[in-house]
């Protein structure tokens, strides 16, 4: 059995699509999950025996759950997590006059839990098995929260300092966590008009060389990294206008 495991969540389009061809032409073996089972099995006739498709809705922690069994069961333990999937986009846009906690409770149930559950169910298989690197799909609104984006935001913030403190939890044996704070990319979510939007093929390649990095935090885009520290200092005013003009 290989050890080239990969896990990738929200394998079916975006960059999890990408990450899942990316991955496999570097030989790869890959787990893929999403809820679109008919999309996984084109791929998985497309792509052949080194592609494993699963549905899986990472919304509901008990079929995670049911998955992750099915797949320790199976004897398989992956070494590489893209914790991928997640609620962006058009769906994750509120409304300014109306303030909906349930959007927060659904998001998070995804962007956040959806992320964890699977350190949980495989924390111990993988250090039995040597090890394993985790990485999650960040945002830079986890650096600076948008307008209209509160719970989008909150999700992936959370996400991202409960890496950081994972890394730090389980230095030095041999759990990896990891988060990549990515700008726009060209993905059917993507909603507005931003510069220096990446492609999801492009963001898939800088995704499985940060891999075999031994670092905790990613920033694909040096334009992105910059703008959202500085919009976080400047007066909301000011703020305003400019998210105007880049849109």
């Amino acid at each position: 059995m290989t050890h080239k495991i990969a896990l990738v969540t929200g394998a079916s389009s975006g960059i999890g699509e990408a990450l899942t061809r990316e991955l496999i032409s570097k030989n790869w073996t890959v787990i893929g999950l999403a809820r679109r089972s008919e999309k996984l099995s084109a791929i998985k006739n497309e792509l052949g025996s080194p592609f494993i498709p699963m549905a899986c809705d990472v919304a509901d922690t008990s079929d995670i759950q049911r998955v992750c069994q099915n797949i320790v069961g199976q004897g398989l333990c992956p070494t590489l997590f893209f914790l991928n999937a997640g609620i962006a986009g058009g769906k994750v846009i509120e409304n300014p006059e109306s303030f909906v906690l349930k959007m927060h409770e659904e998001i998070m149930a995804v962007n956040y839990f959806g992320v964890l559950t699977f350190v949980e169910c495989f924390e111990k298989p993988c250090l039995n098995n040597g090890g394993a690197h985790f990485i999650v799909t960040s945002s830079v609104n986890a650096i600076f929260a948008a307008p209209t984006g509160s719970a989008y935001c909150a999700s992936k913030a959370a996400i991202s300092k409960a890496f950081e403190s994972l890394s730090l939890t389980y230095f030095g044996r041999n759990l990896r966590f990891s988060s990549i704070y990515t700008g726009p990319v060209a993905t059917d979510g993507l909603t507005g008009r931003w510069p220096f939007t990446w492609s999801p093929e492009k963001m898939a390649k800088y995704m499985c060389k940060f891999s075999e990095l031994k670092k905790s935090r990613g920033y694909p885009s040096l334009f992105y990294f910059i703008i959202s520290h500085l919009l976080r200092v400047l007066p909301d005013g000011l703020v305003m206008r400019i998210l105007k003009k880049m849109t």
